[in-house]
């Protein structure tokens, strides 16, 4: 569910192209041509989230505005409502829905009861990529059926978490275990056994639930 928040950022304004595109929701509205028309929105793009600010409304005959959003696409555009603010003296809005490194088309429009304003121009925001990937990891043989796998704690302090995959004799990566902790920095597999190979790679995530992009892999043969 999205939500209004205040965002205590100096944003950057975005100029957007107007684009005639069809829209869809959960709530059909008329169109109110005499309601005022939302034309620039600031906005700031984290990995997780996108906060977006206009200009206070003035017009008494609004009740809120409603946020539309869809991926570029060949073709016309189908946008979704994805929320709405329901007070038109509030001027915030974060989608917390969205995916690292990946470009989004919104749109604005004011409404009352049952009426909406013409859709606002097209604004296209770019998420963050995802934080790079722990620096070392290495496997080492400790016995016949023991693999420890070392790495190098990830130096961004939002890591507390790491994701350990293995794929056995090339096959499809699987999890293994996740581990706590920033600075923790090992792991040891019990379950190997001899004749077969194995690559493992780690990935970090952050208290937010962003994930990293894997490590570089490491193999070993048993």
């Amino acid at each position: 569910m999205k939500k209004s928040t205040l965002l205590l950022w100096t944003l950057s304004l975005l100029t957007f192209n107007s684009c005639g595109d069809a829209m869809k929701g959960l709530m059909i509205y008329d169109t109110d041509v005499t309601l005022k028309t939302i034309k620039e929105v600031r906005s700031l793009p984290t990995r997780n989230a996108v906060g977006f600010e206009w200009k206070k409304i003035d017009d008494a005959h609004v009740h809120g505005v409603n946020i539309y959003r869809d991926i570029p696409r060949k073709g016309a555009q189908t946008f979704e409502r994805i929320g709405s603010v329901g007070n038109r003296y509030a001027t915030h809005f974060v989608d917390t829905h969205v995916k690292p490194n990946t470009t989004y088309l919104y749109t604005f429009a004011t409404f009352s009861i049952g009426r909406e304003s013409p859709h606002g121009a097209v604004l296209k925001v770019k998420t963050k990529p995802p934080l790079k990937g722990v620096s070392f990891a290495k496997a080492y043989i400790m016995a016949p059926n023991v693999i420890k796998i070392l790495w190098s704690p990830h130096a961004n302090e939002s890591i507390n978490r790491y994701i350990i995959q293995r794929s056995v004799n090339g096959g499809p990566w699987k999890y293994v275990m996740q581990l706590q902790g920033q600075l923790t920095a090992e792991y040891i597999d019990t379950f190997v056994h001899r004749g077969n190979s194995y690559r493992y790679r780690i990935i970090a995530k952050s208290y937010d639930d962003i994930l990293t992009q894997p490590s570089a892999i490491t193999s070993v043969s048993l």
